[in-house]
């Protein structure tokens, strides 16, 4: 019987180690600069996507952000800044509001290698130069199904998203697009948590994105709190 402790710890070790984060380093491996191209997945015309798992969890007051989806609207005339819809459900004790927001997401290359061609990554903000951006790095997009994204403000870095588009959300995530989020993400259930749901596509409308209304100054004494925190669900 004091073998039981023993042989527990060693499944519980186990189970540790197979729930290791991914490897980051897959984000500036030039062998995937390929599927990189930030504006390519984009300019994608399947303009709508859906978060289908991520590495963490999103509440507020308690209530569990489902159904998050980004539709992609116009871009300027540089072509690197594009307008977009980011929605999501609050889920609370069975009680749903449905949140949307006007963003810009600006594309840009990230400097660990100088090399690189194309833009990797976005900063989404609330509106042009906003202060409180959020950064994203394109991991990998097969450009027509899937995309997976580094959420830079999230877990040091490490945080990831995989979205499927709405072409392709109610079907199985592609091979190749589920191994690589397993490399650079972890492999581990713990690491997809998910989002989506088969009902929610019955719970947004289809509308083009606007563009982002006039924002008054931020306030000096004005503190990070639910309201204002930098764009995300």
């Amino acid at each position: 019987m004091k073998l039981l402790p023993f042989f527990f710890s060693l499944y519980f070790l186990a189970m540790l180690a197979d729930a290791k984060p991914g490897e980051i380093r897959i984000d500036e491996e030039k062998k995937y600069e390929e599927y990189q191209d930030i504006k390519k997945a984009l300019d994608n015309t399947d303009r709508r996507s859906w978060m289908y798992y991520r590495t963490y969890s999103r509440h507020t007051n308690g209530g569990e952000h489902i159904c998050v989806y980004a539709r992609v609207g116009e871009k300027n005339e540089e072509g690197n800044t594009y307008n977009f819809e980011q929605g999501y459900t609050i889920l609370n004790e069975g009680e749903k509001k449905e949140v949307k927001l006007a963003l810009l997401a600006t594309t840009y290359k990230t400097e660990n290698r100088p090399d690189r061609k194309k833009h990797n990554a976005m900063k989404v903000t609330k509106k042009s130069g906003g202060s409180n951006g959020k950064g994203y790095q394109l991991i990998y997009s097969d450009y027509g199904c899937c995309d997976v994204l580094r959420v830079l403000e999230e877990e040091r870095g490490a945080a990831c998203e995989l979205y499927l588009h709405d072409n392709c959300v109610d079907q199985p995530v592609p091979k190749t697009c589920a191994h690589l989020y397993g490399n650079a993400c972890g492999t581990d259930d713990s690491f997809k948590k998910q989002v989506y749901n088969k009902n929610c596509k019955n719970t947004t409308e289809e509308e083009t994105p606007k563009e982002p209304p006039p924002e008054a100054p931020e306030s000096p004494k004005e503190t990070t709190t639910t309201s204002t925190l930098p764009p995300g669900c």
